[in-house]
């Protein structure tokens, strides 16, 4: 593609398909703009470090000192706080640290006079927003649905993860798909390779590796993501399961670790089965799309349990009328208007398109798998697909249900980023049950609010007669909106008996087979009789619809067969469908259309499931038989903000008769919540080490772990921040000798609820101490005395209190003794050192008290010099010996002669000393008289300096 590519709506190729063909296949269809939806919840910012990633370097703050602050008053701002400037960044700002952390150190900072302002030297990221034309003009709108810009900040590559493209084959020479392919395989006709024939295939695989961030085209899931194509379907976009498996199982041993299948049919194959699992097995991830029938009839493969399935929603999260929907549907991603590559021979000069359908949701969660699979590359196929389930937002009603399964794909917590809210549920309309049916005279307008939705109205009747009764849709048009209304209606009496029903048909095709857009009708003709008749009104392919339809109910000439049996289930409810802030002390009930048999009221029947883990919640039922009313009673409270499901199966009335079923879904009230449990503080020297126990939050966001120096607790938004994340214990490091610490420590929910403080104390102590010397000499000890008290002076008795010594020349201690403390706090020990030694005296602190340390203490070992003088006395001109050994002995170290003369001992001579440490000096005076003399041994690094007594000889 040559030049410049302007993305106009008008530049794209329409890939359209006949109504026929998308019901069979599925081969997007045709669409542009959908309708609007409510606007998505942003998510919440937090105002600090959640502990996964670092927001600030902790050791550095930035300060930019007022102009006219003096030289000498910086340095006075920045000694007060024990802060060193460590480089300068411009005239007046200079970057410092300290060994308090970041944040204390701001706070001092900010509060001295000469400094104009203070900050934390933040970190910021690259990012990551592709060039591509279509993502730049907004085309690939839906992206940020499942949050792919955020999520290319953590990986914007698959890295080895090859997705396996089973479909119609590929434009390899596509300009936004070259170099993106690995060698493929045609299973259609092996003699050829994988081309593209169709466009489906295509299409598919632009939405998962387009090479991005290259000005041109679209952006594509996974930058980096190889595509390993493989034609198994043919130019009409139909294949056969034999082709299938020879394609799927060539995949899985050419090194696919994911494969995307944007296909499918109603009929399920054991064989296709089989083969699916041994992909799963082999450690490869399946994907395939859940069908494009808008209804719950199963489509396979997707429908199969080792697949993971994928719904169709708009851009802004809402399902679409024609994706199908199932308890077997694993999750939901943009389906609709969605931007790809068309092989070149479309358009030559663009080779672009929008289509839509499930088949394009596929590809999305393809894309995505392979980006989780190269961040965890030891991840299994099961735990991949656990990932994208437990990290997807929540949509349409609340937990996991047929229209979204487990919500839609969010990419970026996939990855490991921050979770986000969860798309805005459904509310009651008001009208979901009989005993809350809306009045009808003539006509009555309402919508469809919530996928699933049922609409009651009743009508009077004086006497009986015969009706007719339609239900009106607005405009449906596949290609314009991305949810439908297709009316279903049914007319029971008062005693639920079944006296009409419609569906509308399909909307009719023109001779190509295309949709025409039309308000579709549903009409029944019924005959009522006198009393209370009731209309229920429901969308046939489930989806919401905020255009309203039209319910007119006119008197006919024809009526209705006659009433069938009752068939109705359920008159009213206590908590109605899609309810939210249901209290966790709830008991449901749940009115029946009439009498049923108690013995059929059982945990068997009637059943309560978390909505999100589908794990049956322990309860007793009961049935007030004189109201109809079943009673659940759960065995203790419910868990707070979790989506819950009522499912009520085959209970029997009082003759033979089932009364069929119900299912109804609802939300308990976001509580705050519980405190941490078990919050303890075991104090050490210059830390402390904490430890909590989180207590069961189904929405947990992070713990807030906060302290203050003194006994005064820290408040939630006071003190310094010593942890903020999901962790269940932290060192607390940089903390000061001599004093007390308060921590406290909060759960916050997603929903920004706190729950009450737990708070832990651990008090200062101080240590000191001294020796009965600090000169000895050698051969001699001393006596190291220690204490170890609270800040206000209290001595605890038996605290284990260590004493350690190292030698001057080394910066090692070692253990000297561990003792335990008087009741006066005080240790000592005797201590004979054979070399000049420091030592120092430490307390390890225990769950109560903070730990200590003393200052170093240094006690010198001056060497023993003998000296013997022999003879004493001696004539001018004679010789004395001044002879001796220097204990412990120096071998080779020089010891000094000195003569003391005019009150100063001037060194004369020296020798060095024999490997006894013996040494000796002839001492011939020049001169009568009587003189004194002394060896020095000057200090090392192990000993004083010593001296031996001196010697007199007299000369004559």
């Amino acid at each position: 593609m040559g030049g410049s590519v302007s993305f106009r709506p008008a530049s794209f190729v329409r890939l359209g398909v006949p109504a026929a063909l998308i019901a069979a296949t599925l081969v997007a269809v045709t669409g542009s703009a959908g309708q609007a939806a409510a606007p998505k919840p942003k998510p919440k910012q937090l105002p600090f470090s959640t502990g996964q990633t670092t927001a600030y370097d902790p050791h550095s703050v930035l300060v930019k000192f007022r102009p006219n602050a003096s030289a000498s008053a910086r340095k006075q701002a920045l000694s007060k706080t024990a802060a060193k400037a460590r480089t300068s960044v411009g005239a007046d700002v200079v970057a410092v640290t300290a060994t308090v952390p970041a944040s204390e150190l701001l706070k001092k900072l900010k509060a001295d006079p000469s400094v104009e302002l203070a900050s934390l030297n933040y970190i910021r990221k690259a990012t990551a927003t592709p060039n591509d034309e279509a993502y730049a003009a907004g085309f690939q709108g839906y992206l940020p649905t499942v949050r792919m810009p955020q999520a290319w900040d953590l990986s914007k590559s698959a890295g080895a993860q090859t997705v396996a493209v089973l479909d119609t084959g590929i434009d390899a020479g596509h300009p936004d798909l070259a170099g993106r392919t690995v060698a493929g395989y045609n299973a259609v006709n092996p003699a050829t390779p994988p081309v593209d024939d169709n466009f489906h295939g295509t299409f598919v695989s632009g939405i998962i590796a387009a090479n991005t961030n290259n000005t041109e085209g679209i952006a594509g899931v996974a930058w980096s993501a190889k595509i390993m194509p493989v034609k198994v379907l043919d130019e009409f976009g139909g294949g056969t399961d034999e082709d299938i498996i020879e394609g799927l199982n060539w995949a899985v041993s050419h090194g696919a670790r994911v494969v995307n299948m944007s296909f499918g049919g109603t009929m399920e194959s054991l064989v296709l089965r089989d083969a699916v699992a041994n992909a799963v097995a082999k450690g490869v991830v399946v994907v395939a799309a859940a069908g494009n029938t808008g209804d719950d009839a199963p489509q396979y493969p997707a429908a199969y349990p080792d697949v993971l399935s994928v719904g169709a929603t708009n851009d802004n999260a809402v399902v679409t009328g024609f994706s199908s929907r199932g308890d077997w549907l694993d999750l939901a991603a943009p389906g609709y208007d969605i931007a790809s590559t068309v092989p070149s021979d479309f358009d030559p000069e663009f080779p672009y398109g929008i289509a839509s359908g499930t088949s394009f949701s596929a590809p999305i969660v393809a894309g995505v798998a392979a980006l989780v699979r190269n961040r965890y590359p030891a991840f299994t196929p099961d735990q991949v697909v656990a990932r994208l389930k437990a990290t997807a937002r929540d949509a349409g009603p609340r937990g996991a249900d047929p229209y979204y399964g487990a919500g839609i794909v969010d990419a970026y917590a996939a990855l490991g980023g921050k979770w986000a809210a969860d798309f805005t549920p459904a509310t009651p309309d008001g009208n979901d049950f009989p005993a809350r049916a809306q009045a009808l005279g003539s006509s009555a307008s309402a919508t469809i609010g919530a996928e699933g939705d049922t609409d009651w109205f009743k009508i009077s009747s004086a006497a009986a007669r015969n009706v007719t009764i339609k239900v009106t849709g607005p405009v449906f048009d596949s290609a314009e909106f991305a949810q439908n209304f297709g009316p279903v209606v049914f007319v029971y009496d008062q005693d639920f008996r079944l006296l009409g029903h419609a569906q509308t048909p399909r909307p009719d095709e023109d001779e190509d087979g295309f949709e025409i857009p039309a308000a579709l009708t549903a009409g029944t003709n019924a005959s009522l009789s006198a009393g209370v008749t009731y209309i229920q009104v429901r969308n046939s392919n489930g989806s919401r619809d905020s255009r309203p339809y039209t319910v007119t109910v006119t008197d006919s000439d024809t009526g209705g067969p006659g009433p069938t049996d009752p068939s109705f289930i359920v008159q009213d409810a206590s908590v109605p469908d899609f309810t939210a802030h249901v209290p966790v002390s709830v008991q449901p009930t749940v009115t029946l259309s009439r009498d049923a048999a108690p013995a059929s009221i059982n945990t068997n029947t009637v059943r309560l499931l978390n909505g999100k883990t589908g794990a049956q919640v322990s309860i007793a039922p009961g049935y007030d038989a004189a109201a109809r009313k079943i009673v659940i009673t759960p065995s203790s409270s419910l868990l707070d903000n979790t989506p819950y499901r009522i499912v009520i199966g085959a209970v029997q009335d009082t003759g033979p008769a089932s009364l069929g079923g119900y299912t109804s879904t609802f939300q308990t009230a976001d509580l705050a919540p519980q405190a941490v449990t078990s919050f303890d503080a075991s104090g050490a020297y210059l830390a402390a080490n904490l430890s909590w126990k989180i207590p069961a939050t189904t929405d947990l966001d992070y713990v807030v772990v906060r302290r203050n120096a003194g006994s005064t607790a820290p408040t939630f938004t006071t003190g310094a921040l010593v942890h903020a994340g999901t962790a269940s214990a932290v060192k607390a490091t940089g903390l000061a000798q001599g004093t007390t610490y308060t921590f406290a420590a909060w759960v916050v929910d997603r929903g920004g609820k706190v729950s009450p403080v737990a708070v832990t104390r651990l008090l200062g102590m101080k240590s000191g101490i001294s020796t009965t010397a600090t000169l000895i000499n050698y051969g001699g000890s001393i006596t190291i005395k220690g204490s170890t008290l609270r800040i206000d002076n209290v001595a605890y008795a038996g605290l284990p209190v260590n004493v350690y010594v190292r030698s001057k020349n080394v910066s090692t201690f070692t253990l000297l003794a561990a003792l335990k403390t008087s009741s006066t706090g005080t240790v000592s020990i005797a201590h004979k050192p054979a070399v000049s030694s420091v030592y120092m005296l430490t307390f390890p602190g225990n769950a109560d008290l903070m730990g200590t340390r003393t200052a170093d203490i240094t006690v010198q070992v001056a060497p023993t010099i003998s000296s013997v003088l022999s003879p004493t006395a001696i004539r001018l001109g004679g010789i004395t010996k001044l002879s001796g050994y220097v204990a412990p002995a120096h071998y080779g170290k020089p010891v000094y002669l000195q003569l003391y003369a005019n009150k100063t001992w001037t060194s004369i001579a020296s020798v060095k000393l024999s490997a006894s440490g013996a040494y000796a000096f002839g001492i011939k005076p020049a001169t009568r008289g009587s003189f004194a003399y002394r060896v020095l041994f000057t200090a090392d690094a192990d000993h004083a300096q010593a001296v031996s007594p001196y010697r007199i000889v007299t000369v004559s």
